[in-house]
């Protein structure tokens, strides 16, 4: 349950528990008090009432005397004759919530009046009375004890969770990795995204140093190489055969040091720069296009090359150099891993559901069961004499992924390997002017 419904049944729960303490205060004293209070203003007014009428008995005066006496004391007073008709009423009653009334006969002239006074009572007069202020305190005293029964949950549920996430953020920097939590409101999700948070920070840290592993490992073995060979040349007392061979042997050294350092640099460019540059593009001509990038490369090496395409008008919605870049990464790595049999690769695409299908075949040494879901991982090497390996195919992966495709690798029935390619076809109402816009 998230947190803005609890506060809310949180809130609606103390409403219903001050009502409720409220209505039984009501039923078990403040009924008694407020009867008893009432009889005794009604008592007081009606004593006043009798006295009033004693006072003015009997006197031909008796309206100027009433006039002051309502003056005095704030009371209506109405006189009314034996018809009920009024004879005479001073005072007036203006924003007035409670009113008493008592009554009283008089005599005057030999008639018989009768006397009614009324004594009005706003907030402000029954606020200085001590029941107002029992009221008062009563509903104070539950406030207090709704806020301190409702403080605990709060603290529990809320305060004290989230004081051990900022002791769990203390304890992180300190090493200490924190724990998921079972509980589903906001407060469990936030300690379990940063949960999450670390470990991929730990993972990233495990990918650092893996990094700096790989540049290290696959730049010292050619530098140690390149300075051992620099350093027989310095003698000077090497053939010209001999010293052009060592020229050679640092010349290719340095190069592939230099396409190490190349291809870091393309990993993290990937990560920094991720915009694609996307175009439309049939499946007919992407193809054409790779096999004008590399069959005349791959013939001239002995690796026997082939393109087939069985859906020529599907229109693709790719970063087409990038995509390039792709196939040229899983062409590279397969020439790395041929057998002593005649090499071929061969591009296949076709349409598979809503899918352009591309599969890169060779018939080299295959890879096995359990290293075949983690060739695309950046650094990952099956040669156990190696820190790392290349970061072709995870650039692979990096680029298709944000085209919005996947691409995975299967063993094909020749013992080689298949890189397969899935990239979304545009709608085929679109082909046409697709086709149009990329010529």
């Amino acid at each position: 349950m998230s947190i803005k419904i609890k506060l809310q049944l949180l809130v609606l729960s103390a409403f219903v528990i001050n009502i409720l303490l409220v209505y039984g205060y009501y039923n078990l004293f403040l009924s008694r008090e407020i009867s008893s209070f009432n009889k005794s203003v009604q008592e007081q007014l009606q004593s006043e009432t009798t006295r009033v009428s004693k006072e003015i008995e009997n006197r031909s005066d008796f309206k100027e005397l009433l006039q002051n006496i309502s003056q005095e004391k704030g009371l209506v007073i109405r006189v009314s004759d034996e018809s009920g008709l009024t004879v005479f009423q001073v005072g007036e009653a203006t924003g007035v919530d409670v009113v008493n009334n008592a009554s009283s006969l008089f005599h005057c002239n030999d008639r018989i009046y009768l006397l009614n006074i009324t004594k009005p009572m706003t907030v402000k007069n029954i606020s200085s009375y001590a029941l107002a202020w029992h009221i008062f305190l009563t509903e104070a005293l539950i406030i207090l004890i709704i806020l301190l029964f409702t403080a605990i949950p709060v603290y529990l549920d809320y305060a004290k969770p989230i004081v051990s996430l900022q002791k769990n953020i203390k304890h992180y920097r300190e090493g200490i990795r924190p724990k998921s939590v079972i509980r589903k409101d906001e407060i469990g999700l936030l300690q379990n995204q940063f949960v999450m948070l670390t470990e991929e920070i730990e993972k990233e840290k495990q990918k650092q140093h893996l990094i700096i592993a790989s540049i290290s490992h696959d730049i010292k073995t050619p530098l140690t190489s390149i300075m051992g060979f620099a350093e027989r040349l310095k003698k000077g007392s090497l053939p010209a055969d001999r010293s052009e061979q060592y020229v050679d042997i640092i010349y290719n050294k340095a190069v592939s040091i230099n396409n190490l350092v190349e291809e870091f640099d393309d990993y993290l460019n990937l990560h920094i720069h991720s915009g694609l540059k996307q175009q439309r593009i049939t499946a007919e001509k992407f193809c054409a296009i790779l096999k004008s990038d590399y069959e005349e490369e791959l013939t001239e090496r002995g690796v026997a090359f082939s393109v087939s395409v069985s859906c020529p008008q599907d229109v693709l919605f790719v970063d087409i150099s990038k995509m390039r870049r792709v196939f040229g990464n899983i062409i590279s790595n397969s020439l790395k891993h041929f057998g002593r049999k005649e090499p071929s690769i061969a591009v296949y695409c076709s349409r598979r559901g809503d899918a352009v299908h591309f599969s890169v075949e060779d018939n080299g040494t295959g890879i096995s069961n359990e290293e075949m879901q983690k060739i695309f991982d950046p650094f990952y090497t099956s040669d156990k004499g190696r820190s790392v390996a290349g970061l072709g195919l995870s650039i692979c992966r990096e680029i298709v992924e944000a085209c919005g495709g996947k691409i995975w690798a299967e063993n094909n029935e020749s013992g080689g390997t298949s890189i397969k390619i899935d990239l979304a076809a545009m709608a085929r109402t679109e082909k046409l002017r697709s086709a149009n816009q990329a010529d």
